[in-house]
């Protein structure tokens, strides 16, 4: 059986959000990486494509999400147990919060700023709300078994949550913090992505090898996609899905019209975390099992650069600015 730290992995291991979006660069000008197997956050200068600072965070960090002003970072420790906070300007950790479990996934709702973390080994989220510079506990939301990934909607009114043992996915409105709905997907999503409308979600299911598309609105999954073996998290540019195929070093791409695969684009050894650049001309890769971060044209579909990096770097979540 893997350990927390192992998990979707190898066996190691006021503004309002609309506001805030029209503040932030088209293009994305740091990352904020969590080095697992070096119990530290990189923060990369993605124009220079350099390491700019390396900040100690212990207890395997993973999971990583930013606050809507992009100036902190909320991070995961699953042998912690608990939450390190960072501000990224300062390079420093500000404070860290024990949580019980096993913290892993983790999201920042962009209009209200609450932290919502998920608990690997319950079924639950722990809510976390912003008070002077720290995080709250706020109480809990019940889900399905083994939360990973987690997304929240541009309004900040929904919450969807992929439940990897339970092969579902959980609707959560979030004002009452209470499931609306579960809709059955693939095996064993992990991570989970929603488009910018919040229409149409994605689960990169691990075990099926596939993607869940899933109609918000509907509560119903409505494709599949096939992708490469043990597919991680999906990000979305340019009219495309990319998928991160951890066992075959590869990301796949996929038309979100047609949901067809287009082609496989190789990257780094174990690909995991991934997201796109607000303007979409690029896609960032955490390659876990290589220690760089793969920067992709989403237009070309060619790999641009490969950045050295930590050792293990899982970036699961919101990790650029």
């Amino acid at each position: 059986m893997r350990t927390l730290s192992q998990a979707g992995g190898r066996l190691r291991a006021g503004l309002s959000a609309l506001a805030l979006l029209a503040a932030l660069p088209a293009f994305a000008a740091e990352a904020v990486v969590t080095v697992q197997g070096d119990n530290a956050v990189e923060i990369l200068d993605l124009a220079a494509g350099t390491v700019a600072a390396r900040i100690p965070v212990p207890g395997s960090p993973a999971g990583v999400a930013l606050s809507p002003d992009r100036r902190t970072a909320y991070v995961t420790r699953p042998d912690g147990p608990g939450l390190a906070i960072l501000d990224i300007d300062a390079r420093k950790v500000t404070g860290t919060l024990p949580l019980p479990g096993g913290p892993l996934g983790i999201a920042c709702n962009p209009a209200s700023g609450t932290v919502y973390v998920a608990d690997w080994y319950g079924k639950r989220l722990f809510v976390l709300t912003p008070k002077d510079g720290t995080l709250v506990p706020d109480g809990e939301i019940a889900v399905g078994a083994s939360p990973s990934g987690i997304a929240v909607s541009l309004d900040g009114a929904t919450l969807l949550v992929a439940n990897r043992e339970a092969d579902t996915v959980s609707v959560i409105d979030a004002a009452s913090r209470r499931e609306t709905k579960v809709i059955p997907v693939g095996k064993h999503p992990f991570g989970i992505t929603l488009d910018a409308e919040g229409k149409r979600a994605y689960t990169a299911n691990v075990l099926s090898d596939d993607v869940s598309v899933i109609d918000v609105a509907a509560g119903r999954e409505i494709g599949r996609v096939k992708t490469g073996e043990r597919p991680y998290v999906v990000a979305l540019a340019r009219g495309r899905g990319f998928v991160t195929d951890q066992y075959t070093a590869s990301v796949t791409v996929f038309d979100l019209a047609t949901l067809k695969p287009e082609r496989a684009i190789d990257v780094g050894d174990h690909p995991e975390g991934v997201a796109a650049s607000r303007d979409g001309s690029r896609v960032y890769v955490a390659n876990w099992g290589d220690n760089t971060v793969s920067v992709i044209d989403a237009d070309t579909l060619g790999v641009t650069n490969d950045i050295p990096v930590g050792d293990g770097p899982r970036a699961f979540g919101d990790f650029l600015r």
